[in-house]
């Protein structure tokens, strides 16, 4: 393989894991104001299943690579960019150009993946566990961002969180423990229960056997949770305006069991409710997170590591719900 070429996990065409090829693909070059990262791992999201399988209303040119959470090296400086750079470990903001690196830009899946030097993070030096920042950008960017800057949580106060045992659930339980809430966590898995006491969760709820709502509306003493997060949608969101209490807030990122839900409005008025959105994350959420992580304060859950060659794999755990964390791939 020569100096001109890189590993990369292409999408070759919308479809299954089958369609994600590891193959040698030209090496990106750094253009002015941008800088060059050998990557080291890249953690992988739902957003890298959306892509490989098509998402109506968002076109990706195909062949595609996916990833966008990546930890990396610079390793070569575009024109403009400073030398002070060249050699550094960073973490990457995956925010480009308006959308997501990995989604309208091709992403870390691959050796060597070009960014605007702006999106670079650095990270503390002699960093032997990259995958801990991997995990970051995300997940818990999402996660701190919907709790803390459009939740306005605080200590003391309830957070239910649905779908509690995926990445950004996690996260939510993680950072929500840390903040001073108690944490109500959701999931239809017991065993992931468990591991989410272990993370923080102060009281678990089985949505396999249970009503959830009514759960949280008996351990609230009938007055309801301050934040509920519920990014399923469609299944859950009834439930969710049922156990928020007067004058609380219910908040999403997302919709993966559907859109189209439905709202009774009784519920809006007469507990007044506040209904926020929250999309994606902010800068100042990825440097306080990386420092988090930095001060020992934060240890993000890593399920598994894969190598580049195992992509097909590591998707499997995060598609197949057998993933309780991030799913990382190493790549350097």
């Amino acid at each position: 393989m020569t100096a001109e070429w890189m590993r990369a996990a292409v999408i070759t065409r919308h479809g299954g894991p089958e369609v994600v090829r590891v193959m040698e693909v030209p090496r990106p070059v750094a253009g002015p104001g941008q800088i060059r990262v050998r990557v080291d791992c890249c953690a992988l999201n739902a957003l890298d299943l959306f892509v490989r399988r098509g998402t109506p209303g968002i076109h990706v040119d195909l062949p595609h690579i996916s990833g966008g959470d990546v930890v990396g090296h610079v390793d070569q400086l575009g024109q403009g960019v400073a030398p002070s750079w060249r050699g550094r470990q960073v973490l990457l903001d995956p925010l480009v150009d308006g959308g997501a690196l990995g989604e309208s830009a091709p992403g870390g899946l691959a050796e060597h993946v070009v960014v605007p030097a702006g999106n670079a993070i650095v990270l503390p030096g002699g960093e032997s566990r990259p995958e801990r920042y991997a995990a970051l950008p995300i997940a818990y960017g999402t996660a701190r961002r919907m709790l803390f800057t459009r939740a306005r949580l605080v200590g003391g106060e309830t957070l239910v969180v649905l779908g509690a045992a995926g990445g950004v659930g996690v996260a939510c339980v993680q950072l929500g423990h840390r903040a001073g809430a108690r944490v109500i966590a959701c999931s239809s898995s017991s065993a992931k229960l468990e591991r989410l006491r272990e993370l923080g969760a102060d009281e678990l709820v089985d949505t396999g056997s249970e009503d959830f709502s009514h759960r949280v509306w008996e351990l609230t003493g009938r007055a309801g949770a301050d934040v509920v997060v519920d990014y399923l949608g469609k299944e859950t969101w009834p439930g969710s305006v049922r156990c928020t209490r007067r004058g609380g807030r219910l908040v999403s990122c997302g919709a993966t069991t559907g859109f189209a839900a439905t709202l009774d409005l009784r519920y809006l008025w007469t507990r007044e409710l506040d209904i926020r959105g929250s999309d994606g994350w902010d800068r100042q959420d990825l440097t306080a997170l990386v420092e988090m992580v930095a001060d020992g304060e934060l240890d993000p859950v890593i399920h598994s590591v894969h190598e580049l060659a195992d992509i097909a794999r590591a998707m499997a755990e995060l598609e197949e719900r057998r993933a309780f964390g991030k799913v990382v791939v190493r790549v350097a």
